[in-house]
């Protein structure tokens, strides 16, 4: 019922549920401006969209853009995604025992269809984070470290993952690599959009920054709602003022960035729920914009910490207690409050329960499977 309630916004063009605009315009709105890429006139021609992505992110949209229809390749990609991500999901549910938990992702799944509603490219960043984060799950730190170098290349905050591996030394080597893949991507990607990598270079910096100027620097009514980056209040705050949140930029970096890293120093020798919770909650909260779609990256999380609270049952009923809060604490920020109460500023609200979770994930290491085992509970 929650996934029909979901899904059937998707037909009604004025729905509350979703951002002002077309749906699907995140696939098309370069489309224009790719008719002159690997010229100078694509970083320069003022007659399309600006280009506010990493070079990374060409590639993709070139990719799309050389289908016949870029929307219903899109579509069929995101049909695929979803499907097999349900299908696993419910394998991994029913082997724990725990497919009463299904409502709870049910509810969960916002992110997901607002991602498809708006066509946006974050659907490829959660297949590589998802499959890389399963891979070191499974022993595989080297294609994992590929994989989120690749994925920094496209929008850059994936680069936060590779702080997985800075846990034990035996790890530095998949650091390593995850930083030069993100490098060497970043340099082959600007090679190949040309015509020069100095021109493709300086296009791609001044699109960055255009972004910031139309979504950092300046506040829209609508955008807002929906953003819940932790720099999100002070764009409210200055939005309430009719100022700009420009001056206070600098600063939020400063603060924010200090704030995560001495979390981090805490939390990167804890367990890897721990860590990955920290790790993705960062990566889609600290960047000062961050659209709800972003947060399907916490889909995969929810999921675990589901598994967790399955084999910590039969502990002790604190433990238990302590697992339900906090897949609860994880599922808060991913129910969009639009569908509460329309118009409402759901982005800002959603940062502090961010932040709590940034918190919540340094304060003791979260039992293991293994942890339990060992313990003999």
């Amino acid at each position: 019922m929650a996934a029909v309630l979901w899904l059937l916004p998707l037909f009604s063009p004025h729905s509350v549920l979703f951002p002002a605009g077309a749906a699907f315009a995140d696939i098309l709105v370069y489309k224009g401006r790719f008719t002159v890429y690997h010229t100078l006139k694509f970083f320069t021609s003022r007659a399309f969209s600006g280009f506010a992505y990493p070079p990374g992110a060409a590639i993709l949209y070139e990719a799309f853009y050389t289908t016949s229809d870029p929307v219903q390749t899109y579509l069929l990609l995101a049909a695929l995604t979803t499907l097999i991500a349900l299908a696993a999901t419910w394998l991994f549910l029913r082997r724990n025992g725990i497919t009463h938990l299904v409502p709870v992702l049910l509810l969960s799944s916002f992110p997901l269809v607002i991602l498809i509603q708006r066509a946006n490219i974050e659907l490829v960043l959660w297949i590589v984070i998802a499959t890389g984060i399963l891979a070191y799950r499974r022993g595989l730190a080297i294609p994992a470290a590929v994989l989120f170098g690749l994925a920094a290349s496209v929008k850059l905050y994936p680069i936060f993952l590779i702080g997985l591996f800075l846990r034990r030394k035996q790890d530095l080597r998949a650091f390593a690599v995850g930083l030069i893949t993100a490098i060497v991507s970043l340099i082959a990607a600007t090679t190949y959009a040309g015509p020069t990598f100095l021109l493709a270079a300086r296009g791609f910096t001044t699109g960055l920054g255009s972004f910031q100027d139309h979504y950092i620097d300046k506040v829209s009514k609508v955008e807002i709602a929906f953003d819940h980056s932790l720099f999100s209040p002070l764009k409210y705050a200055a939005f309430l003022n009719h100022s700009s949140p420009s001056p206070w930029t600098h600063t939020y970096y400063l603060i924010a960035g200090s704030f995560a890293l001495l979390l981090f120093l805490r939390v990167r020798s804890f367990p890897f729920l721990n860590r990955l919770v920290f790790l993705l909650v960062a990566m889609v909260s600290l960047p000062p914009v961050s659209f709800t779609y972003t947060l399907v990256h916490l889909h995969l999380p929810i999921l675990l910490l589901c598994g967790n609270l399955a084999t910590l049952r039969s502990s002790t009923p604190k433990t238990a207690i302590a697992s339900l809060a906090l897949l609860l604490f994880v599922t808060l920020p991913l129910v969009s409050l639009n569908v509460i109460a329309p118009g409402f500023p759901a982005g800002p609200i959603q940062s502090f329960a961010l932040v709590a979770l940034l918190v919540l994930s340094t304060l003791q290491p979260w039992p293991s499977k293994e942890s339990v085992a060992q313990a003999g509970l």
